[in-house]
């Protein structure tokens, strides 16, 4: 009977600490924020965080209160700013109106701020399209609103109104992912905005341009964490054993 209890006894204290460890295990996950305009970023993202093994947490809505957005930033280890729509011209000093889609100034000027506490609280920040974009106005750069009328078309950097391209972006030999492609100068990508960098803000260094000189993707050497941006978008090419796109998350990841 001794032996017995002694069994049962030590099987219930193996059992809470297989629970101990699952809860420390689960307490101990990164957690990362996606940030976006687009009700699409959903599901490649959750992959992404599938296998990255990090908590993902989205908002696609405009924050009103700057103390929750505070404490929603202080929450995470890492914020990716995803793809979405315009941005209101007159955030860069600009006017035409005409020349922009679907924008939200009161969305932008939330991504804004969030962008900012992000900035504030030394979070790793990544910026995918409208992302990358947003990280230049933020700085005090420009776009072009409407890169066929304003920049050129020898390259086609949107198929239709909302359709993907593709085209070669050629990556500058000092950047982050030039190092880890092992001396790949330049590589495939999707491709799908219509707005672009036009006048590169103060500080941000562009690591990869298309033939045309369009700028493709940023980093911020200055920022004390992490930050890089991309035009095109890596996490709708998860999955396709694509080298590029497991590097940049990989980046990523790491930095959280």
């Amino acid at each position: 009977m001794r032996k017995f209890f002694r069994f049962i006894r030590n099987f219930i204290l193996f059992l809470l600490l297989i629970f101990g460890i699952f809860i420390f295990l689960k307490g101990n996950k990164k957690k990362v924020l996606v940030i976006g305009t687009s009700q699409r970023i959903g599901s490649t993202y959750h992959q992404i965080a599938s296998f990255y093994k990090y908590e993902l947490h989205i908002i696609t809505g405009i924050q009103t209160n700057k103390d929750t957005s505070r404490d929603i930033i202080k929450s995470v280890d890492g914020v990716i700013f995803a793809g979405g729509e315009d941005f209101d011209p007159a955030l860069y000093g600009s006017n035409a109106y005409d020349l922009v889609e679907n924008y939200s100034t009161d969305q932008d000027r939330s991504d804004l701020e969030l962008l900012s506490l992000a900035i504030e609280e030394g979070k790793p920040i990544l910026g995918i399209c409208r992302g990358m974009q947003l990280i230049n106005i933020y700085y005090g750069g420009s776009l072009y609103e409407d890169l066929p009328s304003q920049f050129g078309t020898s390259i086609s950097h949107r198929d239709g109104s909302d359709g993907f391209t593709y085209h070669m972006v050629n990556f500058n030999g000092s950047s982050r992912i030039y190092d880890k492609l092992g001396g790949q100068k330049s590589r495939d990508v999707n491709s799908m905005h219509h707005e672009g960098i036009r006048d590169l803000a103060k500080g941000l260094f562009a690591t990869a341009t298309s033939d045309d000189g369009l700028v493709e993707a940023i980093e911020n050497p200055y920022y004390h964490s992490y930050m890089m941006g991309v035009q095109w978008h890596p996490e709708y090419s998860w999955g396709k054993f694509d080298e590029l796109t497991k590097i940049i998350f990989d980046d990523f990841s790491k930095a959280l």
